[in-house]
């Protein structure tokens, strides 16, 4: 057996891998004496089935096979022995029939792989953001804390400081021909959401507001208001909607006392005002921060994918698009495809140069910590602070029994491990920013 490589170009080759018969023949040989003693054939007894018999029926599959074993093996070997990061798969070049009896076969296959080039991360500098709480957040952060722990009073009309329940269903025209059962969309309304709140306002409980698809489509931010995405809207069936007020309520707030420190962070663990205040600040500086991290490590991403000259496998990619998916039918159709991807993947390329420079590994204890992050994420979404580790774990291992989020986990860990050496190893520009000024950076 024998691979030899053509290169094409410095990113592209001919793989041709080169068996002899005898590189197979003697396996084929003893699946077949396997076959002969374990086939049930009328007329013979187990056992008894002349190796003839079994050659003709079975040779020709069971030597292809191992044929493709080997072939297959002799590839991964070379790529990985040659440490070749291949882009795509490789791509086998047509041939005619394949005669396992030849004393000697050779299959080709097209291969594309990234480019030998070094990134040094010291070279590059970008703004690293310190971004602090204000007062004015910490103080939002706590009313939430108080709202989420609020009892309801029940009103009668509405007031600037009301809460309006909707229940709003699509109507179905009178004249559809077959049954329709849109189940309806409940939403709270308050002086936050100011065109929902608009909507209602004079409504008592009871009340139908009439407004259509139309309205929802050509106003962004009333239906935004009333908590409709683009997804949702595009799955109105029907032009006329109504709205019907189902409750006005005020939140009469949570008090800031031991009982709901002890709801929110367990029991002992804040006892007082002042400790509240700081575990708030603490949570909203490490959150920011984390963002201000990625923002830095972006921008750090962006440079390197601007400056560095990183060579495709172009011709191979339009060879491997066009036999990876049928509805490809054509090169210039490739190509398309080909030029909306380019960027997509030389940052791929950039970032798995960067993993592998900086020698990053990632095993399954990283992951399952990562889901663990991912499941508290979840239960805090609802209110949840305090479940312990073990049944957190639990999930999280329920979570990794699916192969999707394997990958999905793992790629986050993957990036979390690039966040860190790109931190370390590259240069910042430190500059104190508020909240606010830091979200409208983020905008640019």
């Amino acid at each position: 057996m024998n691979v030899t490589r053509t290169n094409h170009d410095e990113v592209s080759a001919l793989l041709t891998v080169t068996l002899n018969k005898s590189d197979y023949k003697d396996k084929v040989e003893k699946t077949l004496i396997n076959y002969a003693k374990n086939a049930t054939v009328p007329g013979f007894r187990k056992g008894k089935v002349p190796l003839s018999m079994v050659k003709k029926q079975y040779e020709a599959g069971i030597a292809f096979e191992e044929i493709n074993k080997q072939v297959s093996e002799a590839l991964n070997n070379y790529v990985n022995e040659n440490n070749l990061k291949l882009v795509g798969q490789p791509v086998p070049v047509p041939m005619n029939e394949l005669d396992y009896n030849a004393d000697e076969l050779s299959v080709g296959f097209e291969i594309g792989y990234e480019p030998e080039f070094s990134i040094d991360l010291s070279s590059y500098e970008a703004p690293h953001y310190k971004v602090e709480a204000s007062e004015k957040e910490i103080n939002t952060s706590i009313e939430n804390m108080q709202k989420r722990f609020a009892e309801k009073d029940a009103q009668e009309k509405i007031t600037k400081d009301s809460y309006v329940a909707l229940s709003i269903a699509q109507v179905v025209e009178a004249d559809a021909e077959v049954e329709h059962n849109h189940p309806p969309k409940q939403v709270t309304v308050s002086a936050e959401q100011k065109e929902g709140f608009a909507l209602v306002k004079g409504s008592k409980v009871g009340d139908v507001i009439k407004l259509t698809k139309t309205q929802l489509t050509e106003n962004e931010d009333l239906a935004k208001s009333l908590s409709y995405d683009a997804h949702e809207l595009g799955h109105i069936h029907h032009e006329n909607l109504e709205a019907t007020v189902v409750e006005i309520f005020k939140l009469n707030l949570a008090e800031l006392n031991q009982e709901l420190f002890d709801k929110v962070y367990g029991e002992g663990n804040i006892t007082s005002e002042e400790e509240l205040r700081n575990r708030v600040k603490t949570e909203l500086d490490e959150y920011f921060q984390q963002n201000a991290d990625v923002h830095f490590v972006n921008k750090i991403l962006e440079k390197i994918s601007e400056k560095e000259e990183v060579q495709l496998p172009e011709a191979f990619l339009v060879k491997w698009l066009m036999f990876s998916n049928q509805n490809i039918t054509s090169e210039a159709q490739a190509q398309e495809i080909l030029e909306a991807e380019k960027s997509i993947i030389k940052n791929q390329i950039i970032e798995g140069k960067l993993l592998n420079d900086n020698e990053v590994k990632i095993d399954y204890t990283d992951v399952l910590a990562q889901a663990e992050v991912l499941v508290n994420n979840q239960l805090a979404m609802y209110g949840i602070h305090n479940l312990p580790q073990e049944e957190v774990q639990k999930y999280a291992v329920e979570m990794l029994k699916q192969e999707e989020q394997v990958r999905q986990i793992s790629q986050e860990v993957a990036m979390n491990k690039l966040k860190e050496v790109i931190l370390e190893k590259s240069k910042k520009k430190e500059t104190k920013i508020s909240h606010d000024k830091f979200l409208e950076e983020l905008k640019k």
